[in-house]
């Protein structure tokens, strides 16, 4: 319940289901930085490891991730900027006004959105993908995104296998993927 009464206080993307940082049981970060706004990209990623289908189960699995990349790879924070489940709910990781860690070089100019699970072979669920497209327009409409946007796979920015080959079969797919070539890094 509390979820919905969040999104219809806002008065903003009524169909994002926001899990909040205070109801996925974030730690404060260790510092801050302002991301400038609106973004002109937006990433896509994968957890690379299990789903999840329940706000327990899933809040479990972001702290998890949230510990690894503030103490394990020494961030500030979560990396991502949101992250997504099997249901289509969305967890608010460093959410849209600060500056995010997913993509180094691109962090300054992005937001990063990641599905949980690994998406090599297996497609993420409908629910999550559409979460995904409405986090997006939800951005656009609140001007955090700028509405000639580009998409990319995490793999287009870094040398990795991230968000994964059938999710990156997919996103491909979106009307602002960008088959632009960017640098990537390591």
């Amino acid at each position: 319940m509390y979820i919905y009464i969040y999104i219809i206080i806002t008065g903003v993307c009524n169909d994002v289901q926001l899990v909040t940082r205070a109801q996925w049981g974030a730690i404060d970060p260790a510092a801050t930085t302002r991301l400038t706004l609106p973004v002109n990209m937006t990433f896509i990623h994968h957890t690379g490891d299990q789903s999840c289908k329940t706000i327990p189960q899933c809040s479990r699995i972001i702290r998890g991730i949230q510990n690894d990349h503030m103490y394990e790879k020494r961030y500030n924070d979560i990396g991502y900027s949101f992250l997504v489940d099997d249901e289509g709910r969305v967890y608010e990781g460093r959410g849209w006004s600060t500056l995010p860690a997913h993509s180094p070089v691109y962090n300054y100019m992005s937001h990063g959105i990641c599905i949980m699970g690994n998406f090599m072979y297996g497609e993420p669920t409908w629910k999550a993908l559409d979460a995904v497209k409405t986090l997006i327009q939800c951005g656009v409409d609140q001007n955090m995104i700028k509405p000639d946007y580009e998409l990319f796979g995490h793999r287009d920015g870094r040398r990795t296998d991230c968000p994964g080959n059938a999710l990156y079969d997919i996103i491909q797919t979106w009307p602002h993927y960008s088959h632009r070539d960017i640098p990537v890094i390591g």
